[in-house]
């Protein structure tokens, strides 16, 4: 697959609601000029089919994109998951947190040409699974339900209950050190904003 051709793939920001310790929406936070969300917008709108934001902000409209709310609030991440599984009009969709300054479309393109037909595919770093920036089958979405309601609402456990494809990336050079980093307070944002300055 070309890095700029279009998937078939929709892709899902999860863009929550206001941080308690940013005292403000992540996503409408200005990043060298931008709200985070309309960074990642611009940078994976080349390679997915369409790009939706799961957010019961309203505000988040004036991107000129469907805003998806949360068909179950207050869970965190694992009620944004759920909303765009039960939203998937695709076999597989492709999620990503609305705060994740340096993310690119190489790395995106790259996880959806290799997640084949599991049921999650989600990159592996440092000794660690990224569960917000990859593959989700919709199949997924009946056990997710059920893993919720059981109040299993931790996302690094609850994608241990799937057929999980874990990408090696250790040494792909498409991700750096960088690609996930993400913001959650106001030291993240400080320490990201400088980062950038620096070329990444």
């Amino acid at each position: 697959m070309e890095i700029n051709k279009k998937t078939i793939f929709d892709c899902y920001i999860l863009a929550g609601g206001k941080s308690s310790r940013m005292g403000n929406d992540k996503g409408l936070l200005l990043f060298n000029g931008k709200p985070l969300v309309q960074k990642v917008i611009e940078e994976l709108s080349p390679v997915v089919n369409k790009v939706i934001i799961v957010s019961n902000n309203h505000e988040y409209e004036k991107f000129g994109l469907q805003v998806l709310e949360d068909l179950i609030k207050n869970i965190g991440p694992a009620g944004g998951i759920h909303a765009a599984l039960s939203n998937a009009q695709s076999e597989q969709i492709f999620i990503v947190s609305c705060d994740m300054p340096f993310i690119t479309a190489q790395a995106a393109a790259y996880m959806m040409q290799n997640a084949g037909h599991t049921q999650i595919a989600l990159p592996f770093h440092h000794g660690k699974i990224q569960p917000l920036f990859g593959v989700y089958s919709g199949q997924c979405l009946p056990k997710w339900k059920q893993l919720i309601e059981q109040g299993i609402i931790k996302l690094q456990e609850m994608i241990t209950h799937f057929d999980l494809l874990k990408i090696d990336i250790e040494n792909n050079k498409l991700f750096n050190d960088l690609l996930f980093t993400n913001i959650n307070d106001k030291n993240d944002f400080n320490k990201a904003l400088k980062q950038s300055e620096h070329g990444n």
